[in-house]
């Protein structure tokens, strides 16, 4: 062994040794600490301490939530680097915002805590993964994968809709590029919830739409109400605001007339409805709405679940979020001349 080789081991192993040490101990403590004196120690993370400080998740650690620092993910580690790298670097700051593998992974927090929520909203439509709603022959044979596509399904995805499916055509076959996404949702719980609302906030300010093109979630309240139109009838639009959460993906086209595109704006006999006040918030089922109402509000005295509408069966063509009285009354309203 040469001589300055040992001298080397003597100060390099002591040194690594060192090194290993204390970055396992800085990552205990901040897996460990007090939030308020590990995550908001660093002001890019500031105001997000100070809005679960006041928030519903406010006893929960944030690593229960965002997972910790101690451990094996490398998406995670990744993701720690690199916002140490940038505290220290000097560069421009960047806004800290949530990769897609992190919404994931919060999700399954979310499962834990919530599970009849969560139960609710896998039985839903909502729940569908990539492969469900971009693989899908009926509807890319008819309008093939687009930009627009990731607007509601996949709001979260980190890239653009080329890197997610291909071929971009109505001819197929279709397949994701990446198959490991086939299960994953395209709507998680943070395309409509907000986790660091304050715990006394109104309903709608926990709700919120997130918008991939700036990448930014609005609360729902912040939300614009639409206008729907009905032939030249501008129709009433329940004042529920978080409605205007459901008409973000559920909306008419650019004309905005009633029923046009995945319009489901009430009309007819339930006109200034909202939502909410048929469907159930996670599992969207509106099994139970008729009965809530009627017949205690039925001007017909019969019962209305077996009436000819797209509640009882979807091949009716009286759609229930717009039947109306003269659909089965000759055009007339019952009792009306």
């Amino acid at each position: 062994m040469r001589p300055g080789f040992g001298l080397f081991l003597g100060f390099a192993l002591p040194a690594a040794v060192f090194l290993v040490t204390s970055a396992i101990g800085s990552f205990g403590y901040f897996h460990f600490a007090d939030p308020a004196r590990t995550c908001n120690s660093c002001h890019e993370m500031s105001s997000q301490h100070a809005e679960w400080s006041v928030s519903a998740h406010r006893t929960l650690h944030c690593r229960e939530c965002h997972g910790g620092s101690l451990t094996l993910d490398v998406h995670a580690l990744t993701a720690h680097v690199n916002r140490v790298v940038q505290h220290f670097g000097g560069g421009k700051e960047q806004p800290i915002r949530l990769t897609e593998q992190a919404i994931h992974v919060l999700q399954d927090s979310c499962r834990d805590c919530h599970p009849q929520s969560y139960a609710d909203w896998q039985s839903s439509r909502h729940s569908a993964g990539y492969a469900r709603i971009f693989l899908d022959p009926a509807q890319n044979g008819s309008e093939h994968p687009e930009a627009d596509c990731l607007r509601c399904h996949g709001m979260f995805f980190d890239g653009e809709i080329h890197e997610l499916v291909t071929p971009l055509d109505t001819t197929g076959p279709w397949t994701l590029k990446d198959p490991a996404k086939a299960a994953q949702p395209t709507i998680p719980c943070l395309a409509c919830h907000r986790i660091h609302t304050p715990a006394a906030a109104a309903p709608a300010e926990h709700l919120q739409f997130y918008d991939r093109r700036e990448r930014t979630a609005f609360a729902a309240s912040l939300l614009p109400a639409p206008a729907i139109l009905q032939g030249d009838r501008r129709v009433e639009i329940s004042a529920d605001p978080r409605q205007r959460l459901c008409v973000q993906c559920h909306a008419p086209t650019a004309n905005h007339q009633l029923g046009t595109s995945d319009d489901r704006t009430p009309a007819g006999v339930h006109e200034g409805l909202s939502c909410l006040d048929c469907h159930n918030a996670h599992s969207n089922s509106a099994a139970l709405s008729c009965r809530s109402c009627h017949p205690a509000n039925s001007h017909c005295g019969i019962d209305v679940e077996v009436m000819d509408t797209s509640f009882r069966s979807r091949e009716s063509k009286h759609d229930i979020h717009r039947v109306a009285c003269g659909d089965c009354h000759e055009g007339q309203r019952p009792g009306k001349n």
